[in-house]
């Protein structure tokens, strides 16, 4: 997985790399189709602000999250973001939690075309 992480103001800290880095991964467990991650962060005057762009199969989820220290505001973003993996989680499977079957269109064209 590829993991971009972005301070618009100041560098990023080892610590705040380290939690992001961290929840990715288990992001990345959990969901596996996971292929890339951007996070911004900024300050602003009076808060802190980060946004998350997840690159998942076919599809991008964005989300941001504004509180008053960072920590919050990277709480606040993982949260979105987990309900929006969890989500796209549930489009791929049965209720009693089986994976959808793949249909293979390629089989049943060659099965159509055979002469009878």
């Amino acid at each position: 997985m590829n993991i971009n992480i972005t301070h618009r103001n100041d560098k990023v800290s080892p610590s705040v790399r380290e939690r992001i880095e961290a929840w990715l991964e288990t992001c990345q467990q959990r969901y596996d189709d996971i292929s890339s991650a951007q996070i911004i962060i900024e300050k602003n005057d009076r808060e802190e602000l980060a946004e998350a762009r997840v690159h998942i199969a076919g599809k991008d989820l964005f989300a941001k999250a504004v509180a008053d220290n960072l920590y919050a505001a990277l709480d606040a973003l993982e949260d979105k973001i987990n309900k929006q993996l969890d989500k796209e989680h549930q489009k791929h499977t049965n209720k009693k939690g089986v994976q959808k079957p793949v249909v293979e269109i390629e089989d049943d064209l060659e099965a159509s075309a055979e002469p009878v």
